[in-house]
């Protein structure tokens, strides 16, 4: 779905550039689209699991799971887990917003997709700036200038799509590896579970991913859904696995 459920769309053309890849002016694919949309396709695939052993990463906006939830019913009862990068959630002191001050990219894109995932009953896990913007855990350019000088073809095109970012900021936050990274070798990850509510109508907060932090309360007075929020990385484990998939020849 190229838009929010009910929103104008948001683009993060100014960070990610105009073709969604550094301005790196790849060659147009050659490859034909898909016959199948996104919806279909997980849909198909839920029918082929045929019991409860799907996880979805999802690393955007979660436009294409809310309506995946609202048009399938039995979706949220076949979908073992999902995985999504998004939010923020104060539970480190890098758990702030990247939009406002209050809410992180996906969630603030189509924060109504957001309230249904999160409310659908299916057993989530977070990784939000809580711990992607913790500076030791992004790519430096030291690190940057080993993957451009790798030979093969996956360090050759992520050179390219970092270049313009790594030039500008001097660093880059690995939001999207590191939520990939909690399935290949989740020892690296500290998860601790909270309740939380997503806020949509905010004049101020719209996109606020509202953490439930008051421990000292019973949990039957705790508000929202209960969600597994990562909160400690172990930052090198996580570098030397994504460099070493990255250079891999």
């Amino acid at each position: 779905m190229a838009n929010p459920l009910v929103r104008d769309a948001v683009r993060a053309t100014s960070f990610h550039g105009k073709d969604g890849l550094g301005d790196s002016n790849l060659p147009i694919s050659k490859i034909h689209p898909a016959e199948k949309n996104a919806l279909d396709t997980i849909s198909d695939e839920l029918s082929i699991s045929k019991r409860r052993d799907l996880t979805i990463i999802c690393t955007g906006p979660l436009t294409n799971i809310a309506a995946l939830l609202t048009s399938f019913p039995d979706a949220n009862k076949m979908i073992k887990e999902l995985v999504i990068m998004g939010g923020t959630y104060g539970v480190t002191e890098y758990g702030v917003g990247n939009v406002t001050p209050v809410a992180e990219f996906n969630i603030y894109a189509d924060p109504e997709a957001a309230k249904i995932v999160f409310e659908s009953g299916v057993p989530l896990e977070a990784v939000g700036l809580d711990v992607t913007m913790i500076p030791k855990n992004q790519l430096t350019p030291r690190e940057y200038a080993g993957i451009k000088k790798s030979k093969g073809r996956v360090a050759a095109f992520a050179a390219k799509i970092l270049n313009k970012n790594i030039r500008k900021h001097r660093i880059f936050a690995l939001h999207d590896p590191m939520t990939v990274a909690t399935k290949v070798k989740p020892s690296l990850f500290e998860f601790a579970s909270y309740k939380l509510q997503v806020e949509t109508r905010g004049e101020n907060t719209a996109g606020m991913t509202v953490t439930e932090r008051r421990r000292w309360l019973p949990a039957s007075e705790m508000r929202g859904e209960k969600v597994m929020i990562c909160k400690n990385v172990d930052s090198r484990g996580f570098k030397q696995l994504l460099l070493d998939r990255l250079t891999r020849t």
